[in-house]
């Protein structure tokens, strides 16, 4: 189970999509921040740790390679309504394809998370 409270960056540019979402995770206890672009992320990520971000392939092109450059290790949530579009770690990341139910959403960020602690703990491998 993961630990409530992990700070959650939604990058989407659609107010209503920002809504349901962010609505819908702030219910399992976690702390949601919204922006629309990148120069938002990476100003929040200056100031706040981070825990996942959840980012549209399809909201802004680099993106993805303007958080990396200065967050390596952020875990990225990828969303995306194209299964050609797949970014460098989508081997063990791959993008949660849309449309997808807001349960479906939960559980891949729970993943991503239980993963990163996981990792931080030392307890790589330690799957179902």
């Amino acid at each position: 189970m993961t630990r409530r409270g992990s700070t959650i960056v939604i990058v989407e540019q659609s107010a209503g999509v920002q809504e349901l979402v962010e609505q819908a995770l702030r219910e399992t206890g976690h702390r949601i921040l919204v922006t629309q672009n990148a120069l938002e992320v990476l100003d929040v990520a200056r100031r706040v740790r981070i825990d996942l971000v959840v980012i549209d392939l399809d909201s802004e092109p680099g993106l993805v390679d303007e958080i990396r450059s200065s967050q390596p290790d952020l875990r990225l949530l990828y969303v995306s309504d194209r299964t050609d579009e797949q970014p460098a770690d989508s081997e063990h990341n791959p993008p949660l394809l849309t449309p997808f139910s807001l349960d479906e959403l939960r559980m891949a960020i729970a993943e991503l998370l239980e993963r990163s602690e996981s990792e931080a703990s030392g307890g790589a491998g330690t799957g179902p």
